[in-house]
């Protein structure tokens, strides 16, 4: 008995002296006022990652984002019959909330097929943080009545608690990482600066209004997916003679329905050129595989 006991107590000292090491290496939680970063490499580790300037198809990015202080992340597609010659247009997509620069390269939304096919370089950046806003974080929101039957988008739990003070240098921060991928971007690859477009969903769609009316002058067409018509005080003036093409899923927790019909005729009526359509029976994340493709072919159809 002594024996099996003895036994058991050296396997388990030789299983802690293994372990130990391992959970000494598991990354701390975020301090608190930091962005709540989605498990992936560390800036230090970010930063030693290798990059092809100028290279084509799926691609990892990074670059040190000096205003944080830290490596940011991005992701970008080039079609890969990019010479460096011919010059190819720009999507520059912003992702929802709590995730981050893979969103919309699932397998199931076919992105890589619909560069090559109208010949986009697609870029996805981080945004700072998962739940950045880029700029428009702290905004105020429209309300918008749910259907009866519909639950609340589930990601709103998983929201770090920010001072206002943090909320707005965390969104401040974010607008500033997209600005910068942008800029990286344009001065990697040659882009026809008359075809730079902006998309979103969900929180990547209230950045796509945000940074669409405070850049308009950028951008040949917005596309926002499930990210309602704006916010509170929403300036529609700016935007234009700039196409609009939006969505909701009819089961959707952004605005659709009567209300969204509703705001579709305000923003009409205030000039705007906007295409509104709804996915029928599409949730929040599930509309998304079917109104991606109409967004994209509606970009590829409009330039400055």
């Amino acid at each position: 008995m002594m024996n099996r006991i003895t036994r058991a107590c050296a396997a388990l000292a030789a299983f802690l002296l293994l372990a130990l090491p391992l959970l000494s290496q598991a990354p701390a939680p975020a301090p608190a006022g930091q962005p709540n970063r989605p498990p992936q490499l560390s800036s230090e580790e970010l930063a030693k990652q290798p990059q092809t300037p100028g290279a084509t198809g799926d691609q990892q990015r990074h670059y040190y984002f000096a205003e944080g202080k830290v490596e940011s992340p991005y992701r970008i597609y080039v079609p890969k019959g990019y010479d460096g010659k011919k010059k190819l247009p720009l999507i520059v997509a912003l992702h929802g909330a709590g995730a981050n620069q893979n969103y919309f390269f699932r397998d199931t939304y076919g992105m890589p097929g619909l560069m090559e096919k109208y010949g986009f370089i697609f870029v996805e950046p981080f945004g700072y943080s998962d739940f950045g806003g880029y700029g428009a974080g702290t905004l105020p929101r429209v309300t918008v009545q749910l259907d009866p039957g519909i639950p609340p988008n589930p990601i709103n739990a998983r929201r770090p608690q920010w001072t206002p003070e943090e909320a707005q240098h965390v969104t401040d921060l974010s607008e500033k990482d997209v600005m910068n991928v942008l800029a990286i971007v344009e001065k990697e690859y040659k882009v026809d600066t008359k075809r730079v477009y902006l998309m979103g969903h969900s929180m990547g769609g209230m950045g796509t209004w945000y940074l669409g009316q405070k850049y308009a002058s950028k951008w040949a067409a917005l596309g926002v997916m499930s990210g309602g018509f704006g916010y509170v005080d929403y300036p529609p003036a700016k935007l234009k003679g700039i196409p609009i093409i939006a969505d909701a899923g009819t089961k959707d927790t952004a605005m659709h329905g009567p209300q969204a019909q509703a705001e579709y005729e305000r923003f009409k009526a205030a000039g705007l050129n906007v295409t509104y359509f709804e996915v029928p029976d599409g949730t929040h994340m599930s509309s998304i595989p079917t109104a991606f493709p109409k967004v994209i072919e509606f970009l590829a159809t409009h330039h400055r």
